[in-house]
């Protein structure tokens, strides 16, 4: 067969690729050999290409990349733009399949940059643009999902099923967006369309977005059983799925049933397939939610947790500036027509690291639980950019202007205040006038902060804080270096300004409402003290301080939800014999001691339990091999029979331990605890004192 024969095969493999992925693998691995033989650059980028699609479409990803990859490199030797743009398309859809939506947007900008220099009809756009509108509205960026939207919507003589994808998109926009009526417009167009299509993913997706609209303007408990039934038939290979299954969640968080919300969002941490930037957003609505709430340490937990999961991300620098600034390539074809290229690129440089620092810093100061932090975190961030040795905030209060929280690096300065009559301070003119004012060639002569350093001040400015209109607070930053605020510090000044007196306001109301509702604060906290102790009491061993056997139902179908694990049943056998021998009340002694050393010798991750007078049960992850695990229990036998001083005497526990492994010995706790006291029984005659069922 010449070159042409193989072209035509693989154009037709690439054609039929979705109903026979295998058969198409087949043709395009024997297409490679030939091509490859007879030095055909085309066919063999052809054959990489149908090979991508072939693996994507079995869920073999990095295959899929890896094959997207070559094709793309040979169609440039070669000029293919259509085939290229395909490429892009391909590695775009696989980075998306598997949650990776920041290089799937890049891969569908390139695509539509070469759709776009060659001229190609629009129609080879369309599906480009509906997974770059899908990506965009997973990581969050709605208007630019919109702008995709309206250009799909401009798009002439779509087919049925792509138009039914279109509508889809409108439908989820339209629940963004909270517009009920316009949800309601849209689902019944969107059932019209997929009535007459036979797609088991738009039929499953139409009902998901039913099942979501009766929980969230109908009856939650009647829509959130479907779409714990939808959650069910859900391709979980698919990040689209977990992306669908986060904006139900926040349905339910913002609902008046928000644990409906927090048992969903801790199902979604659980799937060992989510995304990392699905969990980071998770992570992030619960930080708010708890902050919302005043459970900072829950909320500060979950801050780390996302910022942790930012840094195991590692996205490139070209990625995250698109993510957020709409990408490098959307401005090439731009920079490309403007004579002063070098210019402008260092505008736009310097446009998107402004508006980086001014989302890092919002994020900051709204995230932060008081003045003081708010005063360090704002510190850190301003870092690179404004050159400030004394960085202060001052609270208006009544007739005055107090500062309450100023550093000079590290030390915090003394807490002074400024009566709002005196016109000579820069810093009350700065609050009277509601306005920036900046001197970067300032003597300090009138002013209370750094009044006793060694060091004159320079460059100072002073940054009224506002909030509904009205000037709450005042930023005031100091520098020892003249000219520290040049026009790019003044313009961050003026951009970070709203932001920093919103979460200032936000501060002072909730210092206020905390001190109306101190008592009540205390009197509930007392109360959740109680509420607490009564439930470690009931669920903890009051001698050792371990967890009981009333809590052990709870921990055994945790562990079982995890998967295989072994239990290890501990008993001491002499404690009579103790008592006998020492005395009586000696055998409490002795197994608060026991309790002690075991708690310090199992591992974090472990479970252990005191489950009667003298049994112990720990729950471990399952070890490498049958003989390590034995070697453990000869361990904690050994910790067991350690001899201890008791009443001037030395005494040494005995002890026997039972071995089993879950499910294999029991899939029922009931089964397990039986299994693992036969196992005990068993150790009786063992010579080592540890018996493991096989």
């Amino acid at each position: 067969m010449n070159q042409e024969g193989v072209r035509e095969e693989l154009e037709q493999a690439l054609r039929c690729v979705r109903n026979n992925p295998i058969s198409a693998q087949l043709l395009a691995e024997k297409a490679i050999v030939r091509c490859q033989r007879n030095g055909w650059i085309g066919g063999l980028a052809l054959s990489n290409l149908v090979l991508g699609w072939a693996c994507a479409l079995q869920n073999m990803s990095d295959l899929a990349v890896d094959y997207f990859q070559r094709a793309n490199t040979l169609f440039k030797d070669v000029e293919d733009a259509e085939h290229l743009a395909d490429g892009y398309y391909g590695l775009g859809a696989v980075y998306g399949r598997i949650g990776e939506y920041s290089l799937a947007i890049a891969q569908f900008r390139k695509a539509l940059s070469w759709i776009v220099r060659y001229e190609l009809p629009s129609q080879s756009s369309l599906r480009i643009r509906i997974g770059l509108t899908r990506g965009l509205m997973n990581l969050g960026y709605w208007p630019d999902a919109e702008e995709e939207l309206h250009k799909l919507q401009e798009i002439s003589d779509p087919t049925d099923f792509d138009n039914a994808k279109i509508q889809m998109l409108v439908l989820r926009l339209a629940f963004y967006r909270g517009d009920q009526r316009g949800v309601r417009a849209e689902l019944q167009r969107c059932q019209e369309m997929i009535l007459s299509l036979d797609g088991r993913f738009l039929s499953l997706t139409l009902d998901f977005y039913h099942a979501r609209y009766n929980a969230r303007y109908k009856k939650l408990k009647t829509g959130e059983a479907e779409l714990t039934a939808i959650w069910a038939r859900a391709d979980r290979h698919n990040a689209d799925s977990y992306f669908l299954a986060y904006e139900a969640t926040l349905d339910f968080l913002q609902s008046d049933y928000p644990k409906r919300g927090l048992h969903w969002m801790d199902l979604l941490l659980s799937q060992s397939r989510a995304p990392l930037s699905l969990k980071r957003q998770v992570h992030f609505a619960l930080a708010h939610f708890y902050v919302t709430h005043r459970r900072y340490e829950l909320a500060t937990t979950h801050f780390q947790a996302a910022e942790t999961i930012s840094n195991a991300m590692r996205e490139s620098e070209v990625n995250l500036q698109w993510a957020r600034f709409r990408a490098e390539d959307l401005h090439q074809s731009l920079r490309n027509q403007v004579a002063q290229q070098g210019k402008n690129n260092l505008i736009l440089a310097e446009s998107n690291a402004l508006l980086q620092a001014v989302n890092r810093i919002a994020m900051t100061v709204n995230a932060a639980l008081d003045q003081e932090s708010l005063v360090r975190h704002l510190r850190e961030q301003l870092v690179g950019w404004i050159d400030a040795e004394v960085i202060a905030i001052a609270e208006v209060r009544g007739d005055r202007l107090v500062f309450d929280w100023m550093f000079e690096g590290e030390q915090r300065l003394p807490t002074d205040s400024l009566l709002l009559t005196e016109e000579r301070s820069w810093s009350v003119r700065a609050v009277n006038k509601g306005r920036i004012l900046v001197h970067n060639d300032f003597v300090l002569n009138d002013e209370i902060l750094m009044a006793d350093s060694a060091n004159r001040v320079r460059s100072v400015s002073f940054i009224p804080l506002k909030c509904e209109n009205r000037v709450i607070g005042l930023l005031s930053l100091q520098s020892h270096r003249a000219n520290a605020f040049d026009a790019r510090a003044i313009s961050l000044l003026e951009y970070i300004a709203p932001v920093i007196g919103i979460a200032l306001a936000n501060l002072l109301n909730l210092r206020v409402r905390l001190e109306l509702r101190g008592a009540l604060n205390k009197q509930q906290q007392e109360l959740d003290d109680v509420r607490k102790l009564m439930a470690h009491v009931a669920d903890h061993d009051a001698l050792t301080g371990l967890p009981n056997r009333t809590s052990l139902p709870a921990h055994f179908s945790r562990w079982q939800r995890d998967g295989a694990f072994s239990c290890l049943l501990l008993r001491i056998t002499n404690l009579d014999a103790i008592n006998t021998s020492v005395g009586y009340g000696m055998d409490e002694e002795i197994l608060k001691v026991i309790g002690q050393r075991l708690r310090n010798r199992v591992r974090p991750d472990d479970l252990l339990i005191r489950v009667s007078y003298d049994q112990f049960l720990l729950f471990v992850q399952v070890m490498q091999s049958h003989d390590t695990l034995r070697d453990f229990a000869s361990q904690l036998r050994q910790i067991l029979e350690q001899p201890l001083r008791a009443r001037h005497k030395t005494v040494a526990a005995e002890g026997l331990i039972g071995v089993v492994q879950y499910p294999d010995h029991g899939e029922t706790l009931e089964e397990l605890m039986s299994m693992a006291g036969l196992a005990l029984s068993h150790s009786l005659h063992d010579d080592t004192g540890v018996f493991c069922v096989e």
